[in-house]
């Protein structure tokens, strides 16, 4: 076992430690993940990572072993006896956190927004006096496009993944991932555009 034992994100950790995950795929602890905690159909692909990530760390650290059968799809994984003792820091960063910090600065509000469950939707109510028609126009379409980029780059890193799972399917979907990663460039382009312009706007 590692000496250097990784931090992990609490809620991973509990699932990790449920019987029935004794025996898991990244695909079923994804999906419970994404169940428990409210994460959109939209982010599920970066889930997927972050999830494929930790269980990474875990198996160097030797507390989470791949099955002997490899297979294609849904690689089965082992949680070790050792794990539940192991002394982990459960301080991690959460998946919103961790998806915050990747996604660039200019997206994460409407990141926030989608991710977590929204609760905060009221004060927004109360900001569209006093705007022109243009601004209102303006962070419409700003929202529109933050939101096709997060897509965007979300297919981008489902296709990084799948390749670094599967290298067999890599000569078959590098060019998908490079116009997922090529159209998402284009779009966060477009979404500092739109930024500037708003605050033009707001600064006349």
């Amino acid at each position: 076992m590692s000496t250097s034992l990784p931090s992990i994100d609490r809620r991973l950790f509990e699932l990790l430690l449920t019987p029935d995950n004794a025996q898991f795929t990244i695909r079923s602890l994804r999906n419970q993940y994404a169940d428990r905690h409210r994460i959109t159909a939209q982010h599920r692909p970066a889930l997927r990572r972050f999830i494929y990530e930790r269980i990474k760390k875990l198996i160097t650290a030797g507390l989470v072993e791949k099955d002997r059968e490899k297979r294609k799809r849904d690689q089965l994984y082992h949680s070790l006896p050792s794990i539940e003792g192991a002394g982990l820091c459960l301080e991690g960063e959460t998946f919103e956190t961790w998806h915050q910090r990747l996604v660039p600065q200019a997206a994460n509000e409407t990141t926030t927004q989608d991710v977590l469950p929204k609760e905060q939707n009221s004060g927004e109510q109360r900001t569209t006096t006093n705007k022109t028609a243009s601004q209102i126009a303006l962070e419409k379409e700003l929202k529109e496009t933050q939101s096709e980029f997060l897509s965007s780059m979300g297919e981008a890193e489902a296709f990084r993944e799948l390749m670094d799972e599967y290298p067999d399917l890599k000569p078959s979907i590098t060019l998908d991932h490079r116009d997922a990663y090529d159209r998402s460039a284009r779009l966060m382009g477009r979404v500092r555009a739109l930024e500037k312009s708003l605050h033009r706007l707001g600064g006349a």
